[in-house]
């Protein structure tokens, strides 16, 4: 033995030593390595974990959910969740978040479906309310044999559910929704039967008997003598003496006999409650005479009273004359004298016939133009220009021609004088301005006169006139449209009603906002949008487009009020018999006194330049009216205050032949003409009517006048 195999022999037993690492070996069955993770122990462990894993995933995942149904007790209830892992525990179900069909059955209700969205997280309560399958109802009348000996059994009555008729008594009326309705039993003898009633639906039937109660009375009916044949409007019930059943209400009651005067009354009913009428005593019978005319239609009096037209019977005592006369228009009236005998009787009256000779009258027409054609009571008569005889009675009378307004007039021939009737037809235009009114007052209080010129003229001044400006270019234009002009600018008060915190201001203490003054300090704008209200308040298309209270454009077809454009503001002032004046007042300064309001010496202490030798009495504005108007009734052409017209700002070259008609000027600019002269106005240039100025600013001597189209 060696030293260290010595050594080795004598190791201490407590020492741990290492040992070789050696790999698992594969065990072998039947000649194949098998491992340890295959085996079938292995693999149910694995499955079991995973069923476990799921599971929880699931149950995690899923979310409780309660369907809660009403009504609450319901047969044969039937709860079905349609999804992927849906379980019932109890009365809620488990289900993923995500869309579900429900489904849902109970007996004697309508099947239920819809689809839930179940949210991720907490809990999830529904409410279906199940609705009620229709009932059914059958409503049988029963009999009152307490209180009317007849009975209601075996009446058919007509049922109403909610106002709508759905049948008849005795019958069953089904698919009646459930819930509360009102029912109504009609039938003809019977007092209407209302009560609210509940159908309990479920496809249930009930059965409901009522009373129906006799919507008549009894009414005693006798006369002396007996025998009469009793009438109840219209329809015969029998002969007295009658015990007749009568309707609730009102009756026209009469009694005849043969040879006796006709005898009733207006009798009220009350159903259930019966009468005795006091006993009817017929009279002997007046002679009757049946009075007929040819042509029928023909009036008739006896003695002078009016008793009808005919054929007619009259009534009348027997054994006396009588002077019948018979008149109709058109005819010569007839006279006649008869005596009444007592055996003119309903069955066998006496007879007045009578023929009605025309009465006719002489009509001469004269027409323009000369082929029209003449109608005569609807019927063509041909050309107008003819003489006719007419029965003497009112006639219609149209003359017509197209394109020509008809002439329609009412005519009565005299057979003692023939008369004429003059015509001249309008042509279509000439008929529709006829109809136009002529001056009118608008909403706010403005007169108004219509106006056609439909003439050329010249606007501009000549190049010799003095004190002409450059900007006044002569042009040619024509008004043909025809417009309404206001007879004086805008009021204060007037101008108000649209914005009634406006002030006129004041010229260094001297006021501008008398009620009855112009208005002034306006923008175009403001005037412009003043037109639109107005049209606003008369439901007139508005003539300029605005958008967000911004005037954006105009609109030529409108008829809505404007301000008058620049022509027809020259022709409403200057153009006078042809020709177009230079001053308001003629053709030399200075103006004659009481011509107008313009810058005079009353106003020397607010104006730089002053007509020394005038004097209007007022320093600033003057009262609307005040002064008198031109030849076409207009006021204020002639100072007071200058006018916004329509028309943007521009000068024309002068070098064009062509005449413009009814221009309105350019469609857009920067600035808005101004015309005419004003209380602040003193020198030639600008008191002359051709002078033109312009702004887009307000200024206390510019106000504003309307216009509009008539057509």
């Amino acid at each position: 033995m060696t030293h260290m195999e010595d050594i080795n022999s004598q190791k201490d037993p407590t020492l741990v030593e290492p040992v070789k690492f050696e790999p698992l070996q594969n065990d072998t069955i039947n000649g194949t390595v098998q491992s340890r993770f295959n085996t079938p122990l292995f693999k149910i462990a694995a499955a079991a974990v995973t069923l476990a894993l799921c599971l929880l995933t699931y149950l995690m995942s899923a979310i409780s959910a309660q369907i809660e149904i009403q009504p609450s007790a319901l047969k044969q209830l039937s709860v079905e969740v349609d999804g992927l892992l849906t379980f019932k525990t109890g009365e809620r179900f488990l289900l993923l978040p995500g869309e579900h069909n429900i489904h849902l059955r109970a007996d004697g209700f309508q099947d239920h479906t819809e689809t839930l969205t179940i949210p991720s997280g907490g809990s999830f309560v529904h409410s279906v309310t199940l609705t009620p399958l229709p009932g059914h109802l059958t409503v049988n009348v029963l009999a009152d044999t307490a209180n009317h000996p007849q009975t209601t059994q075996g009446i058919k009555a007509t049922v109403s559910i909610d106002e709508v008729v759905v049948g008849n008594t005795g019958e069953e009326i089904r698919d009646i929704a459930a819930g509360t309705h009102q029912l109504s039993i009609h039938s003809p003898r019977y007092q209407t039967h209302t009560q609210t009633i509940d159908i309990n639906g479920q496809d249930q039937s009930q059965q409901l008997a009522i009373t129906l109660q006799p919507n008549w009375t009894n009414v005693q009916i006798n006369s002396t003598p007996v025998g009469a044949k009793v009438f109840s409007d219209q329809q015969l019930l029998g002969t007295t003496p009658l015990n007749a059943e009568l309707l609730a209400g009102k009756h026209q009651l009469l009694v005849k006999l043969e040879g006796h005067k006709s005898w009733q009354q207006t009798l009220r009913v009350d159903a259930g409650e019966p009468q005795t009428l006091p006993n009817i005593t017929l009279s002997p019978a007046d002679g009757l005479v049946a009075v007929s005319s040819s042509p029928s239609g023909a009036s008739v009096t006896v003695d002078g009273q009016y008793q009808g037209q005919t054929p007619i019977s009259i009534n009348l005592a027997p054994d006396q004359s009588y002077r019948f006369t018979l008149f109709k228009d058109g005819f010569e009236a007839q006279h006649r004298s008869l005596t009444v005998t007592k055996s003119s009787t309903e069955i066998n009256p006496q007879t007045l016939a009578v023929t009605l000779g025309a009465s006719l009258g002489d009509i001469i027409i004269q027409a323009t133009p000369s082929d029209a054609l003449l109608y005569v009571d609807g019927r063509l008569m041909g050309r107008a220009n003819r003489q006719l005889t007419l029965p003497a009675r009112q006639h219609n009378v149209s003359i017509r021609k197209a394109g020509y307004a008809s002439h329609d007039a009412k005519i009565l021939p005299r057979p003692e004088l023939a008369q004429t009737l003059n015509v001249s037809l309008l042509t279509i235009d000439q008929d529709r301005w006829k109809k136009i009114p002529r001056r009118y007052t608008s909403g706010s209080g403005q007169a108004l006169l219509l106006f056609r010129p439909n003439v050329s003229f010249s606007m501009g001044a000549s190049r010799r006139q003095q004190g002409r400006r450059s900007n006044e270019v002569q042009r040619q234009v024509k008004l043909e449209r025809g417009f309404y002009l206001s007879e004086a600018p805008i009021s204060n008060a007037q101008y108000r009603q649209f914005d009634r915190f406006h002030s006129s201001g004041h010229v260094k203490g001297n006021s501008l906002n008398g009620e009855h003054y112009p208005v002034v300090n306006i923008t175009w704008d403001k005037a412009a949008a003043y037109c639109n209200w107005l049209s606003a308040q008369e439901k007139l298309t508005p003539f300029y487009n605005e958008t967000k209270g911004t005037i954006t454009g105009f609109n030529t077809q409108a008829t809505g009020y404007r301000l008058p454009t620049e022509a027809e503001w020259s022709w409403g002032a200057r153009y006078e018999n042809g020709a177009m004046m230079t001053f308001p007042w003629g053709k030399t300064l200075p103006p004659p006194a009481k011509s107008g309001n313009y810058g005079d010496r009353s106003a020397a202490e607010l104006l730089g330049n002053i007509l020394v030798s005038f004097d209007d009495g007022y320093k600033v504005t003057a009262p609307l009216k005040h002064f008198p108007p031109n030849s076409k009734q207009l006021y204020g052409f002639g100072g007071n205050t200058a006018e916004w017209v329509h028309d943007f700002y521009s000068i024309k070259t002068g070098l064009s032949l062509t005449t413009e008609t009814d221009p309105s000027g350019p469609k857009q600019g920067d600035y808005h003409v101004i015309r005419g002269s004003g209380w602040a106005h003193s020198t030639m240039t600008e008191l002359r009517l051709s002078f033109r100025d312009y702004h887009n600013q307000s200024r206390n001597d510019v106000g504003f006048r309307i216009a509009r189209y008539a057509q």
